[in-house]
């Protein structure tokens, strides 16, 4: 009784948050159902590719917890879209019990392109993805949980990227939350619009979980599903290894999976799975083992979620690197970017770093080298990364930037406090971007000699990392935004730069404005994650 009481509080206040959510929806959740309904209309033209034989198989393991009337939703979604039965649906019965529930697996069966598995125990969610991928027959696997709920012509668009692409290893859609039982518009709402493939993020998130697809005798080669330890978090496993194995994934940028938001889900509360922390922790300590860093990394809960489960990799110990801190003024940040050139050149021998960093910035974090280190040995492509710098009044001033946003070069997440996490808290993990600013930031001394020799002829300090970002782009290189080097700075570089010096960059890179790979293309460029009117697709 003791427990019912303290429970019912919280009971009742998420009851109200989901049914407000549904019946007294705000203008952003407006604003999206009118975008998704814009956009749903033109699925049926831009994606025409028909369903193949032997190429998807859906996974869903289905235990006593699994509520018949949203595995109902979910049935519909998939045989309005399956008519012919191309695809096929793998359903594992996860030792059920329940009369109602088995009577309506039963009734799944009677469809020749359904496999029910029947298993006498529940044998967990990672064993049971694991016997859905053994015995599935497509090409490609798709995991997806028996509350949730795939979009209008998911499957075809998902065929579409695939033979558009050239069948690669791994795929993933954008995604959103639905509440109650209705597959209409009304309940849609928090679309997560994804980047493109970022290793940075994925390290951070598991950002691509839904919709995942997967190639079957890959994920059986990796090893996909095998570790009991990570349990709660089985896709954001299998994610890694393949990122290990030198796999990357292709973003399909239409949302093709809604998340339910109940009682008993993780959408709804991270707690309704306790081991979580444990899973996730597993999930990168393992990515550490098979990459060989474990000996220099830990993975510990980011300092910026309060002992959430949200992590980073610290590396244990500073290696030894060259480099220089080179400390700019308000007249340094407005000379040329050519005066830096003869430090770079001494530095670049011993493949060392510039430290740029304006004077005024006051560096809250002590150990910011190290991280530069971790994340250029964790991603080695990595030529440039900055920091995340805000006001004396808790403002944002910078937190990584994106070409085309804002204009030229802009940052989407500028004039939000520090204590906001930001879209699906990215300002608050590592990420890549198109661009950093200078005022804080550090960079390969080869590359700025490159991007010096590349770039016109009096560039500014206070817009060089625009310039190479756009190098950087071009040679395949990364950018990398970090929320753990934080300073304080009460200058705003903006106004450093010339009018005429970003006219300039956007002739000369007019190529590659706007660059969508880590900003989705279905938000806004002038309204910060807002979405984009442009109605074009693929």
């Amino acid at each position: 009784m003791r427990r019912l009481r303290r429970g019912f509080p919280a009971f009742v206040k998420g009851v109200l948050r989901r049914q407000s959510d549904l019946l007294l929806p705000g203008r952003e959740v407006r604003e999206y159902r009118e975008w998704l309904s814009r956009r749903q209309r033109l699925l049926d033209a831009a994606y025409r590719e028909p369903l193949r034989p032997g190429l998807l198989s859906i996974l869903t393991p289905v235990w006593d917890g699994s509520p018949v009337p949203y595995l109902k939703a979910l049935a519909r979604s998939i045989i309005g879209q399956n008519e012919q039965g191309a695809c096929e649906w793998v359903i594992l019965d996860n030792g059920c019990s329940r009369p109602y529930l088995l009577h309506h697996l039963q009734k799944l069966a009677r469809y020749e392109w359904v496999k029910l598995l029947p298993h006498p125990t529940n044998i967990g969610i990672t064993r049971g993805l694991r016997q859905c991928l053994e015995v599935a027959g497509g090409r490609y696997v798709l995991p997806v949980d028996a509350d949730d709920y795939l979009h209008h012509e998911a499957l075809r668009i998902v065929t579409s990227y695939i033979v558009a692409n050239g069948y690669p290893p791994l795929l993933y859609s954008d995604e959103d939350k639905v509440i109650g039982t209705s597959i209409g518009r009304p309940g849609f709402y928090q679309p997560y619009l994804k980047p493109d493939w970022d290793p940075v993020l994925l390290l951070n998130s598991a950002y691509i979980a839904h919709l995942g697809v997967v190639d079957r005798a890959k994920g059986l080669e990796l090893g996909a599903y095998t570790d009991p330890e990570t349990e709660a978090s089985p896709d954001w496993d299998l994610f890694l290894r393949f990122m290990a194995a030198g796999n990357s994934a292709v973003h399909i940028p239409e949302v093709l999976y809604s998340w339910r938001v109940h009682a008993r889900s993780t959408a709804d509360d991270a707690a309704s799975k306790p081991q979580v922390h444990s899973s996730q922790r597993a999930a990168l300590q393992r990515f550490l083992n098979t990459s060989g860093s474990a000996c220099r990394f830990q993975v510990e809960h980011s300092p910026l979620f309060g002992g959430a489960p949200h992590w980073t990799m610290i590396r244990k110990q500073a290696g030894p690197a060259a480099r220089v801190s080179v400390v700019l003024d308000e007249s340094d940040a407005r000379a040329e970017a050519a005066s830096l050139l003869s430090l770079a050149q001494e530095l670049a021998g011993a493949n060392g770093f510039l430290h740029l960093v304006g004077q005024d910035v006051e560096i809250e974090s002590p150990d910011w080298f190290w991280e530069i280190l971790g994340i250029t040995e964790l991603h080695p492509d990595t030529v440039m990364i900055g920091g995340r710098i805000r006001n004396r009044s808790g403002v944002i001033i910078e937190a990584g930037r994106y070409f085309g946003f804002g204009g030229v070069c802009g940052d989407p997440n500028r004039g939000r406090t520090a204590d906001d996490p930001g879209y699906f808290a990215q300002m608050w993990k590592q990420r890549s971007v198109s661009a950093v600013s200078t005022q804080f930031a550090v960079i390969r001394a080869r590359f700025l000699v490159d991007v010096l020799a590349k770039a016109p002829n009096r560039i500014s300090v206070a817009f060089l990392g625009a310039w190479a970002g756009a190098e950087a782009l071009r040679g395949g290189n990364r950018i990398v935004y970090s929320p753990f080097l934080s300073g304080v700075s009460e200058l705003d570089w903006d106004t450093f730069v010339s009018r005429d010096e970003e006219n300039l960059f956007a002739r000369i890179n007019a190529d590659i404005i706007p660059d969508r790979r880590f900003y989705s293309r279905n938000l806004s460029l002038v309204k910060p994650f807002g979405f984009s009117e442009d109605a074009n697709l693929r």
